[in-house]
């Protein structure tokens, strides 16, 4: 599979439609927020990296950190990526140089996979000037997701079945980036919490790369010594139980780290409830289904298009 490691691009979202009006407005005005950034500090094509991960690292940390802020503006449709962004803080700068690079490493990876995969190499040219700019600013993050797509890698040699043990190596760049860019701010709690949501992301994403990996002869912890392997559609219905355990787990695991920070945060509890108890489930039973869930730069250029709904569509 592709080893994203340090992103979640669609599968932390809310289920909207068990949202009250002003918690839809509010939760659409950080995600807004994560894209006019991208657009004033990078321009106007890095905003197709924007993602939900983002969107809710964004939500949480303003959330819970002493100088975070509540966020909420109005949505202005298809215009809206034309306006300013609403807060201009350290928090925000660094999260969205944190996107831009974990895209590149994204990218340079899936060339690194195969040098004649031609719509990752314009993806790298499309997103080069933010590139440069993020590393020259941040090259303290870069060195810290490559060296997590190197060891990754390593893993990945070894022949690994577990997708709990890969998780938890896709997940420790993001969460040395997230030290980096915190300090004494994040705690073993937070930490905790996020090592979760990266488990989580890399089973989502080992699960709906079946095909995928398999036609491209590409490592999958799902795959491994499995010769018998026909089509993911079969995969899951041969092994619905087993998937709905490791499912299950990997939820329970971040809801029971999220009951232990829940008492902290200041604002927007509604909504950050909703995206860990009901919306990592919906999120699952996508999954399952078939469905596709990650929208974004690399993915799109990958034809892989639709793995994230749009807000107004959740």
């Amino acid at each position: 599979m592709s080893t994203d490691t340090g992103t979640m691009f669609g599968y932390t979202i809310p289920v909207e439609g068990l949202l009250s009006n002003d918690d839809r407005r509010i939760y659409r005005s950080y995600y807004c927020e994560t894209c006019h950034h991208l657009r004033e500090e990078y321009g106007y094509i890095p905003t197709l990296t924007v993602n939900y991960e983002m969107t809710f690292a964004n939500l949480f940390f303003n959330s819970i950190l002493d100088e975070g802020k509540l966020i909420d503006n109005k949505p202005g449709g298809f215009l809206c990526i034309f306006r300013h962004s609403a807060s201009d803080d350290e928090l925000m700068h660094k999260l969205t140089a944190y996107t831009i690079l974990v895209a590149k490493n994204s990218l340079v990876d899936d060339v690194a996979d195969n040098n004649n995969n031609l719509k990752g190499k314009l993806g790298l040219l499309a997103l080069n000037p933010a590139i440069r700019n993020a590393c020259k600013e941040f090259p303290e993050y870069d060195r810290v997701i490559m060296e997590g797509y190197e060891e990754l890698r390593r893993i990945e040699g070894t022949g690994e079945k577990d997708p709990f043990i890969m998780g938890k190596y896709s997940a420790q760049s993001m969460l040395d980036v997230f030290d980096l860019m915190l300090g004494n701010r994040i705690d073993d709690d937070i930490r905790e919490l996020f090592r979760g949501f990266g488990i989580w992301a890399y089973i989502m994403d080992a699960i709906e790369d079946l095909d995928e990996d398999h036609k491209e002869g590409q490592y999958n912890p799902f795959l491994v010594d499995n010769d018998s392997f026909h089509d993911k559609k079969q995969f899951i219905r041969d092994n619905i139980f087993m998937i709905g355990e490791i499912m299950g787990k990997a939820i329970k695991d971040i809801q029971d780290s999220y009951a232990v920070v829940r008492p902290r945060l200041r604002f927007n509890h509604n909504i950050i409830d909703n995206i860990i108890n009901v919306g990592l489930s919906a999120s699952a039973h996508r999954i399952i289904r078939g469905d596709k869930m990650d929208l974004s730069l690399k993915n799109m250029l990958n034809g892989r298009m639709n793995r994230g709904l749009p807000p107004s569509s959740i």
